[in-house]
């Protein structure tokens, strides 16, 4: 019994991807290829033709082609088959476009693609608040946001590395995500959607100072300790020669 709803849910999933239509994004601005991929051949009253929601784009017939007025100068044939390129795309043009075959014994569909038009992912804003140090740990929480969403998370850092807390994929707007992550030394906040991503970052040692140095040892540090030898050995060799010249006045 249990198989059997399996294998039906599966059959309802795999309907409605068909039903749906291939999925397909398209950056804003760009050109998209509705393509017919096996061969279509119609008769002397056949009809062949690319919808967008149900309304015409172009329309074949057995000897003659055109195009609706509303795609005048933005569509091309490219090849010598029913496939279009539709030029410029808005996002007004997101839809299920769809390619037809009118017969006498019914419609027949070739190609289904729902088709999405995104603009560019905005630039994100990363900033640092509630910062708190020790003298061997640093925690502090980021807040990553968009103009339609944000999410926070919290590192807390030692002299070598940083746990994370929070900051999973977050989705705003539909097909749009936020997320914050640590990468070589940066906490990194990412805007994506299916076409474009953008950041802003910023590096872990301007807020914790514990990372300054992976070793563990400051710079101020190094400086203190190699002064501190040429001191000594400057003081040595004056000893040193004070000695020999007493030493040769004595014989």
């Amino acid at each position: 019994m249990f198989i059997f709803v399996i294998l039906g849910l599966l059959v309802c999933t795999e309907a409605q991807g068909i039903s749906a239509g291939t999925p397909v994004f398209v950056l804003k601005g760009e050109d998209l290829l509705l393509n017919v991929t096996k061969a279509v051949v119609l008769g002397k009253f056949d009809d062949f033709s690319w919808k967008c929601n149900k309304s015409n784009i172009v329309r074949f017939t057995f000897n003659d082609k055109g195009a609706s007025p509303h795609y005048t100068g933005r569509i091309e044939f490219p090849e010598n088959n029913f496939s279009v390129k539709l030029k410029n795309l808005q996002e007004a043009d997101s839809g299920v476009y769809t390619a037809v075959v009118m017969k006498d014994s019914g419609d027949e569909t070739e190609a289904k693609y729902s088709v999405k038009v995104q603009d560019r992912a905005s630039l994100p804003l990363l900033t640092v608040s509630s910062v708190s140090e020790s003298s061997s740990s640093c925690s502090f929480t980021v807040t990553c946001s968009s103009q339609d969403s944000h999410i926070n998370s919290t590192f807390t850092c030692d002299t070598r590395t940083c746990s994370q807390e929070g900051g999973e994929r977050s989705e705003g707007i539909p097909d749009t995500f936020l997320q914050v992550y640590q990468s070589s030394g940066s906490i990194i906040c990412n805007h994506s959607n299916h076409v474009s991503w953008t950041n802003d970052t910023n590096t872990i040692k301007d807020v914790c100072h514990q990372q300054d140095d992976p070793e563990g040892l400051s710079v101020c540090l190094v400086k203190t300790c190699v002064f501190s030898v040429g001191l000594i050995i400057m003081v040595s060799a004056v000893i040193t020669v004070h000695l020999m010249e007493k030493l040769n006045k004595n014989k």
